[in-house]
């Protein structure tokens, strides 16, 4: 027995930024679309206007465009088969006032935009990012609970892992084939501006790596790894 299913599902994922989505469940997104289940993708901020990379090998902060972000963000979506995706906040001009600053954002702002999406999609599964040294990674993290709180929905959450986990504790292992884990590698290539070299967390092979790490916890080839928070039998 399977501990997912992914017919008759609707699913909507929650990342802070563009390329968190498909590093913590580009495979299994991948297994509902298949499977024929909806998936909405909410990312939280976007930067359409220039912004800045810290490049460690260089020691220096790049700048990069966002629209080119844009641009790579849809190839990867259109990689992985995802069509229906929303952005909470476009920041189009400076001063950037939501990308990496979603800590001063009135929590109840960022609430009732995600209660609306649950209004408007109705999901039955809802992903969303573990808490990491990233600020905007705990924002969105808290925004979910309290968004999710039962009284208001009742479907399944599942945690996902991206980069700089702090208390990531998996619980599910869902296992990948390798024509999953190869089109979630494509799929994170096409974000050219966030790539770092291989030791880097945002590398097609540190993906590959990982997906063999959590495999070897079940004893397969690759897989994806998630903290069950809610289970709807």
């Amino acid at each position: 027995m399977r501990a997912l299913s992914y017919e008759g599902q609707r699913v909507l994922v929650l990342a802070p930024h563009a390329d968190d989505e498909t590093i913590g469940c580009g495979g299994v997104i991948q297994k509902y679309i298949r499977h024929g289940s909806p998936v909405r993708v909410l990312i939280a901020s976007v930067v359409v206007s220039e912004s800045q990379k810290y490049f460690k090998d260089m020691s220096q902060y790049k700048t990069y465009s966002g629209i080119h972000r844009l641009a790579e963000m849809r190839r990867a979506f259109e990689i992985l088969g995802i069509t229906d995706f929303h952005f909470m906040y476009l920041d189009d001009a400076p001063p950037i006032r939501h990308h990496s600053r979603l800590d001063t954002v009135p929590r109840v702002e960022m609430v009732t935009m995600v209660e609306d999406h649950i209004h408007d999609f109705s999901p039955t599964v809802l992903f969303i990012p573990s808490r990491t040294k990233h600020q905007d990674h705990e924002v969105m993290h808290n925004v979910a609970l309290t968004s999710a709180r039962p009284y208001f929905w009742q479907g399944s959450i599942f945690i996902y892992e991206t980069d700089g986990e702090m208390e990531f504790q998996p619980n599910l292992i869902v296992p990948l084939t390798a024509d999953e884990v190869s089109i979630k590698a494509d799929a994170l290539d096409a974000f050219g501006t966030q790539l770092g070299p291989e030791r880097h967390p945002l590398n097609p092979q540190t993906i590959v790596t990982r997906a063999r790490y959590r495999g070897q916890l079940i004893y397969a080839d690759y897989a994806e790894a998630f903290q069950v928070l809610r289970l709807h039998g």
